[in-house]
């Protein structure tokens, strides 16, 4: 027996996770001499923290990269 698709037309929609448990957006910065982390936090002001602590420790590494992760929800309309 031979594989069937149908394939249609839908409209979806798409926007952040309405879910009360998620978290809006989760932040992490990463130093870009070492490439060490931060731990992922909903507060920003962790993610700084940490830098602060990194550069203290280690005052040539005065370069950091953020990656925001924002959840988003995807919802066929009908």
């Amino acid at each position: 027996m031979g594989t069937h698709t149908v394939i249609r037309f839908a409209r979806w929609a798409i926007g952040p996770e309405p879910a009360p448990e998620a978290p809006r957006v989760v932040h992490e910065l990463e130093c870009t001499t070492c490439n060490a982390t931060s731990a992922a936090a909903e507060d920003f002001e962790e993610a700084r923290n940490w830098a602060f602590r990194h550069s203290g420790r280690n005052p040539s590494h005065t370069g950091y990269r953020e990656t925001s992760t924002r959840f988003w929800r995807a919802t066929l309309l009908e």
